[in-house]
């Protein structure tokens, strides 16, 4: 550390890059080697609790680095599911304390109940005719899948409520313990050109690690497409419940809201002439009911540098940040997927109180 001393004392821009230089291939060589004494370790521990049944087919260091890795196994008496066990090797212990052959039954358990989950999913809505191109799997359950529709205005009502049969179908079949503490079923669904060419995933390895992963849900996101929501009640899925929304990539979505802000402020300086639209705002918007080409949406607004509320430092000056506009009103617009107004906006006041939340009445209110 010493050399590292002294070059600080000489070249103060230099030393902030050898340093870190330095920390990253100490932090990188460290979380290499770790990654494999945990690989090994979970090698063994497999075989000591499931000689035979288990083969390791990823790792990867966690972070921060001495935290351990997490190690993915398949099955081979199941070529679906596959066992997800974070490993400590150095500390002897799985799952951040505890033992880890209790770990890993408790994770096999976990594998086992997704991939029953999966199938049960997917055989659903293949019996409706959708195939499940991806899907998000999670600790605790199976969620998120993908489908592909041609979603039209006249075709759009109908198909949810397909899909919303076939989900209640599903939730209706699940374990009852995995019935309770939801509230929500969420389907995405992508235009039938956007899965033509999707990643395939490494061969061999299990069908729901190939169906979740990274690289394939991030090639479904990088175009536009409709998430649904569908209402659980009562343990299961309300088959005619489900609201879509647009999605769109991030670039097409922020310049979607910087044209809504534009017209909005247009629309605003008509009355208001000192109105500032809050840029910061992107909004939630949802699509009217049987349409895919209109969607609605609260855009914030301050009347005026002196219409929000603020306060002076010490020095009888105000602070930028008291200075930046919140948005203490709002207006309800109804625009086009380019962001125009549609409709006559609706303003509705006093949203904000002070620095607070935001209280925004429902949009169709």
């Amino acid at each position: 550390m010493s050399w590292i001393r002294a070059r600080r004392r000489a070249r103060p821009a230099a030393r902030h890059g050898v340093a870190l230089t330095a920390l990253a291939l100490l932090v990188g060589g460290c979380g290499v080697l770790s990654t494999k004494e945990d690989r090994n370790r979970a090698e063994e521990l497999a075989e000591q609790v499931y000689p035979g049944e288990l083969r390791v087919v990823g790792a990867r260091t966690l972070f921060p680095a001495d935290s351990g890795s997490e190690i993915t196994f398949a099955l081979r008496d199941d070529p679906e599911a596959f066992v997800r066990l974070r490993v400590d090797a150095e500390r002897d212990r799985c799952e951040g304390g505890t033992p880890c052959a209790r770990a890993l039954r408790e994770a096999r358990a976990r594998g086992e109940a997704a991939a029953a989950e999966w199938r049960l999913l997917r055989g659903e809505l293949e019996h409706c005719g959708y195939e499940v191109h991806a899907v998000r799997v999670t600790r605790d359950a199976v969620a998120e899948p993908w489908i592909s529709a041609p979603l039209t205005d006249r075709n759009l009502t109908e198909v949810l409520d397909r899909v919303g049969g076939c989900l209640e179908r599903y939730s209706r079949a699940l374990p009852p313990g995995a019935r309770t503490g939801r509230t929500a079923v969420n389907v995405n669904i992508a235009a039938p050109e956007a899965v033509r060419s999707l990643p395939r995933g490494k061969q061999g390895d299990p069908v729901l690690l190939r169906k979740s992963a990274p690289e394939l849900l991030a090639a479904l996101a990088s175009g536009p497409s409709h998430a649904v929501s569908y209402a659980w009640r009562a343990g299961a899925v309300l088959p005619r419940s489900g609201t879509p929304r647009l999605v769109l990539p991030f670039e097409e979505r922020q310049e979607f809201v910087r044209a809504v802000h534009a017209s909005t402020a247009r629309w605003l300086r008509r009355t208001h002439p000192q109105a500032q639209v809050v840029e910061a705002y992107s909004g939630v918007w949802t699509l009217l009911p049987g349409r895919l080409d209109r969607q609605r949406g609260y855009v914030l607004y301050c009347e005026g540098p002196a219409s929000h509320p603020g306060h002076r430092s010490t020095g009888g000056t105000r602070s930028p940040r008291a200075d930046r506009c919140l948005g203490n009103h709002a207006v309800a617009v109804t625009v086009d997927l380019r962001g125009r107004l549609l409709d006559e906006p609706r303003v509705e006041r006093d949203v904000r109180e002070g620095r607070g939340p935001l209280n925004l009445p429902p949009l169709d209110g």
